[in-house]
């Protein structure tokens, strides 16, 4: 690198390439990947990960949810360099605390079975960031989907984050990094939610324990949005239901109508843009309202000055 060179840590297109001397001194990573019944899309993004990430010294371990198209057979014959836990059962995200809790390395980057970064020098300066500002617990990266132009997150967190570089709460599943150390901190994935929200779960997790999260908005993930294992009405049931389970699970208890009937307000505009979702929503609100009593139960509640330390967080929690 030359000298006296201007270092901005969210410009990264400002960096010049790193030589191997500087690769060398980095250290080891752990990228972990959960799969369900997408051996091809999984395929594509350990090809890219195998292949054109230029980094010196990477894990990667494939959690699978217990596939029926062939996808364990596939990781274990063409990349046998890949560490596959097989499931016999799909217990859906939680499926994720396997490879945090077996992972190696300094830093831990989560992607989906079709995402992957954006560049091959992605990783590396994503590790520079947290090696150069050790207060960061956890970097959540531009996530962009090509095929239909969504962004999935920047255009939603300038909601609540201002500027580039922001502290809050931002946890995307398929395009972060945690430090090991921090994630060993938190509960990490509620096995009761299955899927959905389980973001939200986890960023109050670690908010409660005055933790950073921050979002990157120079350094991008692709993803591909697979078609596979995507039901919409589902989706949306899951995704009410488990929003107030979170509430439950973090607020006090007399805050939990107003968040709701927040909640609520925000869906009916979903629905008026979609009456079939009206029934998988219906079911979520009252399956979420049923299962307040055991959320209540797991953690400590924040403080009043934790919430309101979340500011205009409730805008981005809502939406969806």
């Amino acid at each position: 690198m030359k000298p006296n060179t201007p270092l901005n840590p969210w410009l990264p297109e400002l960096w010049i390439i790193p030589d191997e001397m500087i690769i060398s001194t980095l250290p080891q990573i752990t990228i972990g990947i959960l799969s369900y019944n997408r051996r091809d899309d999984l395929r594509r993004t350990l090809d890219c990960l195998t292949l054109a990430v230029q980094y010196p010294d990477i894990e990667i371990i494939v959690v699978d949810n217990a596939s029926g198209d062939g996808t364990v057979e596939m990781v274990r014959t063409e990349f046998p360099g890949v560490t596959i836990i097989a499931l016999e059962k799909n217990i859906g995200t939680s499926a994720r605390n396997l490879f945090y809790q077996a992972a190696k390395g300094k830093y831990i980057f989560s992607f989906d079975d079709d995402s992957f970064p954006a560049t091959p020098s992605t990783l590396f300066y994503v590790v520079t960031t947290l090696e150069r500002m050790e207060d960061i617990d956890s970097l959540t990266l531009f996530c962009y989907q090509p095929l239909t132009g969504f962004t999935e997150t920047g255009e939603s967190d300038k909601i609540y984050f201002s500027g580039a570089g922001s502290n809050g709460l931002s946890f995307a599943e398929g395009a972060m990094c945690i430090r090991t150390s921090s994630w060993h901190k938190i509960d990490g994935y509620d096995s009761d939610f299955f899927w959905g929200a389980e973001g939200v779960d986890l960023t109050l997790q670690m908010y409660a324990q005055n933790m950073k999260s921050m979002y990157h908005p120079g350094l991008a993930v692709l993803h591909m949005k697979s078609g596979e294992n995507r039901n919409i009405g589902r989706n949306n049931y899951l995704f009410t239901r488990n929003h107030i389970w979170a509430l439950a699970k973090h607020f006090p208890p007399y805050t939990i109508i107003p968040l709701v009937l927040l909640l609520t307000l925000r869906k009916i505009i979903t629905i008026i843009l979609h009456v079939k979702l009206f029934k998988p929503f219906t079911r979520g609100i009252i399956d979420g309202v049923l299962g307040i009593s055991s959320q209540r139960k797991k953690c400590r509640k924040l403080s009043l000055k934790q919430m309101l330390g979340l500011k205009r967080w409730y805008l981005m929690l809502f939406r969806w």
